[in-house]
């Protein structure tokens, strides 16, 4: 399969070091407009100078979440194309987990259809930003924030304040009782949480049957050329996690099998009732799988 050599170069290579030291598009459209420095380090160390030494972890999510901030745009143009379908067609009670600074609401773009939508998003610096987009997009008073997390030990108890589950914990482990949404959404998140296996088996609990599980993740490079993956992606994203990329991007996992995941937690049902999911630049070190798996009704 051909690739442009510039396209190529960036998503092997320049793509994952963009979101680190960039705020801008490396594209051929947009040379005239070079990537700037990242500003989310040099904002934090200048309003809060003592978190670099007293507390580096906090230092260290401050100036992550301040990345997200300026680098939203430039991902928001830079996610696959199908996604706007997808989210378009959302309906009923949406879960959205790990939302950010809300670059991507612009995509529910029949919000009509919508009748709440529960943002799940501990950066809690982030909200103001998250709420303003929302009601940008049409959402107004459905978009709920949530400061919370997507594992269930967080997430759960958010949810039964609300006053969407009774108990957190058990009913949201019952056949029917805890799955409460027509739509969980995943926008490059799962590659960040912690326990990814049990945080997608709890949210996979919380899906009504019937109900769609949309994704946009990037996920491991399979190294296989006849799949379309190449052995140059996943030496690099071997080089990045080896250099820090987790440590800097909020655990940002490069080599991460979500749609083997999904598929486990589906497997008490005997697995989902259709997989409708498309590999995008499989061969690159951002490979994307993206699309949506419908719940067993």
């Amino acid at each position: 399969m051909y690739h442009p050599a510039w396209e190529w170069w960036q998503a092997c290579s320049v793509c994952p070091t963009i979101w680190l030291c960039s705020d801008g598009d490396l594209c051929p459209s947009n040379l005239a407009n070079p990537p700037v420095p990242n500003l989310g380090h040099l904002e934090t160390a200048v309003v809060q100078p003592k978190l670099l030494v007293t507390n580096f972890a906090a230092y260290r999510d401050r100036t992550f979440a301040k990345l997200l901030q300026y680098t939203g745009d430039f991902a928001a143009k830079n996610t696959p194309d199908c996604l706007d379908s997808l989210l378009s067609d959302s309906r009923g009670v949406v879960l959205d987990v790990g939302p950010g600074a809300g670059h991507q609401l612009f995509r529910f773009s029949n919000p009509t259809n919508i009748k709440a939508i529960y943002g799940v998003e501990p950066g809690v610096t982030m909200h103001g930003d998250l709420r303003e987009r929302a009601v940008r997009a049409g959402l107004g008073d459905k978009y709920k924030i949530l400061s919370c997390g997507a594992e269930e030990e967080s997430l759960y108890p958010a949810l039964a304040k609300e006053g969407l589950l009774s108990d957190a914990v058990n009913q949201a482990r019952a056949d029917t009782g805890g799955a409460v949404f027509d739509e969980i959404v995943c926008v490059r998140v799962l590659c960040g949480v912690p326990l990814p296996e049990s945080t997608i088996q709890g949210l996979y609990s919380l899906l009504k049957p019937g109900g769609r599980f949309i994704v946009c993740e990037h996920v491991v490079n399979s190294g296989d050329a006849r799949a379309g993956g190449s052995s140059l992606g996943l030496m690099l994203q071997n080089v990045f996690m080896l250099v820090g990329w987790a440590f800097w991007t909020g655990g940002c996992q490069l080599k991460r099998d979500t749609l083997k995941l999904l598929m486990k937690a589906a497997e008490q049902d005997d697995g989902w009732d259709k997989v409708d999911i498309e590999t995008w630049e499989a061969w690159s070190t951002v490979p994307h799988i993206v699309g949506a798996l419908t719940k067993k009704a």
